[in-house]
């Protein structure tokens, strides 16, 4: 029975690595073990990416689990220790923003009595000897050390000079006291309103304060010599009156600021722009202040380090203080553009571009013991490996540009890279299980990585879950990758329904990894076939790959969605070719829309916070640069009455020709809609749209909102009731009790208006009708379509006159350069 497996415990004693046999080889009868449900996916562990000690010798980290009996939440700070490959529960109370203060206290962030968020501190030598019994029952004694007015978050420490980074939400005289008298102003007034002078009116799935924006704080620690901690002097606002943001919401956390190794200098990525513009533009810097107060220093601005006008993340030193490593995106507006690895010299301030040539984007970075190599994750073609580069004087100066990352751990999801001495520290998930802590010796990579954590081993020894077989099929000039998966308790003698799965971004991709959300074991283990495919603009394949959804987006991810579809039907004979359904969210929720008036290749339907008019959607979205890169700018800059010739855009009119709300007409599949009323960039209104036009257009459709949810639906009751909803659409459309569906005669007729032939018959073999839907997309709704993706292609930057604009109001000198569809702002001295 290939396909479908249980991970099997040998021995109560943790191991060294999980045995993975085929089904078919247990007993399916025993009662404990089952296929996976919804119910399984909401109880597993989520471990967080290891913190370890200075010694290397232990790690932090949180693991995360939800009883679904009593519908409780729970999250523990563990302390990993690595020789016995045991670990110890410190506190379920300090569980944010875990650091180690020195070699034997750490540290981190929870609520005080009064609500505040504060930073809280324990000495766990006790622990660390393995002597301290009490600690078994996760009684370590957390004491609060700073009282500060108001919230503050993403803590980072620098044990060495006892010197710790924290932020916090202050308005424009950087005050921590100022910020705790307005809000107490704001709780004490009578009225409600808000009034707002430019954006962001909402971010994310919060609405914003005027004015207020998230700011990096230092505080200095003494530490006594009994043990006791407390703080030395007051907290210091390192970017006060400048208007920087760091980190920057809704995702910006400890992740973008760094100490130098002598805790002497802080260096941060923070949005440099003020006022609307920050809506339009992805540009974040990198900057560097020095952390020692002096009369000199205190009022004294942070450094700009960087030189792009794209996004600037990730700062990290060298261990010897020499080098500053970051991340680099070229291309204004564009969030999902190529990162590259850039190397500041401090010393000289010479910028080096590593293995810019190189096909794939680093996602995050760390630097060796030695400073010699720089380690990186990347997603290359379905999995998310660690890459090592060398960073040598010779390595920099020959050839840069054509130095090539190698791979040393290759599969699976690989994040939260840590280096101490001569082990690397990171956390690892694949389809087959969450994440756990592993480690990797730095000094054998031909060894395998070494899994330190099994913190969801009895759950998965009592359930089947499925393996991912990957597939390619050719396209045009492209080769396609997709995923499939067989159901549950597989038989080669049956046919079963399938789930067809379609991502979001659109610029992402179906990985070998875990997620609560969308996590196809759900699917198998309730008997569908998943299949996944990574159209044109999925992540992992290359820059040229991604880019070609960019003005595109109900063209060339549509072909190749129905490619792959076309490919899995004549390819696995288990597939039935009349009972499949389409699901996606985000991006993958417009496509349902689109494919609703292109195709009757489905028996149902299902969109999760999906787009129903792009134009609409634009206007009412929070991050305005998304929509004006993909499809071409403003839509009010196609409109044909634009008095100024000058300023009208042809490419805009993408927004009508991908507008699923223009061919509502068609549509006659059975669609469950479902939508976060916390959901700012998709807002609710979209998800509302598309159910009324199935009401009101007579199509069999079910509506489920999520109040207290945004993009995402992250609450495990929640999270059950949408698979509960989701699997009983499924059900009632392709399960195996499903009834034939017959169209409406009307519905038909329309479907096929544009001169193309529709089959009438849902219940037919559907592949003469995915060539012919193909057709029809090509004729009907694709120019140039396969013009066959060189450079010219690409989509152009944002309108000059846009980009020019935004530069003078920031008071920037220079030029643009547009190079191969890549535009970027030039210092006037370059």
């Amino acid at each position: 029975m290939r396909g479908v497996v249980v991970s099997v415990l040998v021995s109560a004693v943790l191991l060294t690595t999980t045995t993975i046999v085929l089904a078919s080889s247990i007993p399916l009868s025993s009662s404990n073990v089952h296929p996976l449900t919804a119910k399984d996916l909401v109880q597993f562990h989520s471990l967080s990416a290891p913190t370890p000690a200075p010694s290397g010798q232990h790690a932090l980290f949180t693991s995360t689990s939800y009883n679904a009996t009593t519908a409780t939440t729970r999250t523990t700070l563990h302390l990993l220790h690595l020789e016995s490959e045991t670990t110890t529960p410190l506190t379920t109370h300090v569980t944010t923003s875990p650091v180690w203060v020195s070699d034997t206290i750490v540290a981190g962030l929870a609520a005080d009595p009064d609500g505040i968020v504060a930073v809280w501190w324990a000495d766990v030598r006790d622990v660390l000897r393995g002597n301290n019994t009490t600690t078994k029952r996760g009684d370590v004694e957390f004491t609060q050390l700073t009282h500060f007015p108001i919230d503050i978050a993403n803590l980072k420490c620098h044990p060495t000079s006892r010197q710790c980074a924290f932020s916090a939400q202050v308005y424009s005289d950087g005050s921590l006291d100022t910020a705790r008298a307005r809000n107490d102003a704001d709780d004490a007034r009578f009225d409600s309103g808000v009034v707002y002078d430019e954006l962001f009116v909402r971010h994310w799935d919060t609405y914003t304060t005027p004015g207020r924006k998230h700011n990096l704080f230092l505080m200095t620690l003494h530490i006594a010599n009994n043990g006791t901690i407390r703080m030395d002097g007051d907290a210091r606002n390192v970017m006060p009156r400048t208007g920087l943001e760091s980190p920057v919401p809704p995702f910006g956390g400890v992740e973008s600021f760094d100490f130098s190794p002598d805790g002497h200098t802080l260096a941060f990525s923070a949005r440099p722009v003020s006022g609307s513009a920050a809506a339009w533009s992805t540009h974040l810097a990198i900057y560097t202040v020095p952390t020692a107060v002096s009369a000199s220093s205190s009022e004294s601005p942070p450094t700009r380090i960087s030189h792009t006008r794209g996004a600037n993340t990730r700062p990290t030193f060298d261990p010897r203080g020499t080098s500053l490593a970051y991340l680099s995106q070229s291309t204004p507006q564009y969030e999902s553009d190529k990162n590259d690895i850039v190397v500041v010299d401090l010393r000289t301030r010479n910028h080096h571009r590593i293995a810019s040539r190189w096909k794939y984007s680093p996602e995050s970075l760390t630097w060796a013991a030695d400073a010699a190599t720089l380690y990186l994750t990347a997603q290359e073609k379905g999995h998310v490996g660690i890459y090592a580069i060398p960073i040598t004087a010779a390595a920099i100066s020959n050839n840069r540009n054509k130095h090539i990352p190698k791979r040393i751990v290759k599969k699976h999801t690989n994040t939260g890279l840590t280096v101490v001495g001569t082990t690397l520290f990171f956390a690892q998930n694949s389809v087959m299980q969450p994440s756990e802590v592993y480690t990797l010796d730095l000094t054998s990579l031909d060894s395998p990585p070494r899994q330190r954590t099994r913190f969801n081993a009895d759950l998965l020894v009592r359930t089947l879950r499925s393996e991912m077989e990957e597939f390619w099929f050719p396209h045009g000039q492209h080769r396609i990758h997709g995923q499939i998966y067989k159901p549950a308790h597989f038989s080669a003698a049956q046919t079963y329904p399938l789930a067809f799965l379609i991502h979001g971004g659109p610029e992402g991709a179906w990985t070998d990894g875990w997620s609560r959300r969308w996590n196809p074991q759900v699917f198998t283990g309730a008997g569908y076939v998943v299949v996944t495919v990574n159209f044109r603009g999925s992540t992992g394949y290359g820059e040229k790959f991604k880019r070609q959804i960019l003005g595109q987006w109900g063209g060339r991810p549509y072909k190749d969605l129905m490619k792959g579809l076309h490919h899995v039907l004549a390819t696995y004979p288990y597939i039935s070719r009349t009972r499949i359904c389409a699901l996606g969210a985000s991006y993958g929720g417009y496509m349902i829309n689109w494919l609703n008036s292109h195709t009757t290749a489905f028996s149902c339907f299902v969109n999760h916070d999906g787009m129903f008019s792009p134009s609409a959607s634009y206007y009412a979205t929070d991050e305005l640069y998304f929509p004006e890169v993909e499809f071409g700018g403003p839509p009010y800059a196609a409109a044909k009455h634009n008095p100024q010739p000058q300023n009208r855009n042809k490419r805009a009119a993408r927004y009508e020709q991908w507008d699923p709300s223009r061919r509502v007409h068609k549509w006659t599949t059975p669609t469950l809609v479902i939508h976060g009323e916390k959901d700012f960039r998709l807002p609710v209104t979209e998800g509302i749209a598309t159910f009324t036009a199935l009401q009101r257009r007579g199509v069999p459709s079910r509506l489920l909102l999520f109040p207290d949810e945004n993009h995402w639906v992250l609450n495990p009751p929640n999270s059950l009731m949408w698979h509960r909803e989701v699997l009983r659409w499924l059900d009632q459309w392709i399960g195996p009790a499903a009834a034939p569906r017959v169209r409406h005669e009307e519905a038909e007729q329309e479907a096929g208006e544009n001169g193309k032939e529709v089959d009438a018959r849902a219940n037919e073999d559907v592949d003469e009708e995915v060539v012919a839907d193909d057709d029809d997309v090509a004729d009907d709704d694709v120019a140039d379509d396969d013009a066959d993706d060189d450079d010219q292609d690409l989509p152009a930057p944002p309108p000059n006159k846009e980009l020019e604009g935004a530069m003078e109001t920031l008071g920037v000198p220079g030029r643009l350069v547009v190079q191969h569809a890549e535009a970027e702002w030039v210092d006037a001295a370059n």
